[in-house]
């Protein structure tokens, strides 16, 4: 049984089971302490909110279960392998999995969140993420025997930020939902990312896995692959809008004009001003690690944050990350980028064709 420190930050863990089950197990086994933890903090985020309480959450969590269900058993067994190993109420598993959906449906307008980019003349795809400071501590490296997938990802989560033995590469934002009709299948965005990093071997196939699960309820995927191809997906709740050979995306809808669901908060200039940033920083031609460790004090909303004080509790740049998706590396700072600026690489050794 591999063990891990409660200190370490971002640690590695491997996954060997060849089933859902197994891998379940060894997930909830292994990570038990930082499961308890992240629902604890989720738990106090979603329920500090005046439209909130426990039964509405376990409610929205009923709702994501069935999607699951109709969706996968797999993911649902691997789900509920999580919760009985780490002897948990396998519908807080479910919340930890559907935790960007939760957030929309309280309108929690998170501030402090993420900048992705992609470089197609190197095939690199990048991400600072930002958000809770403890974090650092709970979140961990991950690779996936069977799938031979290497994401970094939170506790009791199945997918996230990460890549695959074929070179199709995703990232996360979240974003605020322009639409209130919520995707009828109930199939929580995490799971989507988990479904592309287990089933795409092409560009194409990631596409249509995005459009077959549907709207989803907020957030955007910046997804590339080892073929210098990339695209913005986001799911504002109506419909999937792809934006096709676009680099670079902080956390407000680009297929419209209309952000007026966000534009009276000061989240909106806070990916604004982050976007422009980025947008310059990318015309003169920086280096991705330069824009990701873009910070300044004289900067309303830098790039790369210190942590501050907010009402989710201290909030910044939880790591930054550059997966290499030629050469199947992923390269990330454990821990705040300004603190901690010094990457360590990760490397998937098995390669596929994907012809």
């Amino acid at each position: 049984m591999i063990s891990i420190d409660s200190n370490e930050i971002l640690p590695f863990i491997q996954f060997n089971g060849q089933t859902s089950r197994e891998r379940g197990y060894e997930h909830g086994t292994i990570l038990s302490e930082r499961i308890d933890r992240s629902i604890k903090i989720y738990r106090e985020q979603f329920l500090q909110q005046n439209n909130s309480n426990e039964k509405y959450i376990l409610q929205l969590c009923e709702q994501y279960r069935r999607g699951i269900s109709l969706f996968s058993s797999d993911y649902l067994e691997e789900l509920d392998s999580i919760a009985i190993s780490s002897k948990q109420d396998p519908l807080w598993i479910i919340a930890l999995n559907s935790r960007l959906e939760i957030l929309n449906h309280l309108a929690f307008g998170i501030q402090n969140e993420c900048t992705v980019l992609y470089d197609k003349q190197t095939c690199r795809l990048a991400e600072n993420w930002d958000w809770i400071q403890d974090f650092e501590h709970l979140a961990f490296i991950n690779y996936i025997k069977s799938n031979e997938i290497l994401q970094m990802t939170e506790p009791g989560v199945l997918g996230k930020i990460g890549f695959n033995s074929y070179g199709i590469g995703i990232t996360l934002n979240f974003v605020d939902s322009s639409a209130q009709s919520v995707n009828s299948l109930n199939i929580p965005l995490n799971i989507t990312l988990r479904t592309v990093l287990d089933q795409a071997k092409t560009f194409q196939q990631a596409c249509n896995i995005f459009e077959q699960n549907g709207p989803g309820f907020g957030g955007n995927i910046l997804l590339g692959d080892d073929k210098s191809q990339c695209c913005c997906v986001e799911l504002p709740g109506d419909k999937v809008h792809f934006i096709h050979d676009y680099p670079y995306h902080t956390n407000h809808f680009l297929y419209t004009t209309n952000n007026d669901h966000i534009k009276d908060k000061s989240r909106y200039q806070n990916s604004l001003d982050r976007y422009e940033r980025v947008k310059e920083l990318w015309t003169n031609k920086n280096s991705l690690e330069s824009i990701l460790f873009d910070h300044n004090d004289n900067q309303r909303y830098p790039i790369c944050r210190s942590y501050k004080p907010t009402r989710l509790g201290h909030t910044g740049t939880v790591c930054s990350l550059i997966m290499n998706l030629k050469e199947r590396t992923m390269n990330i700072t454990k821990g705040n980028p300004i603190h901690y600026p010094k990457f360590h690489q990760f490397k998937l050794e098995q390669e596929k064709d994907s012809n």
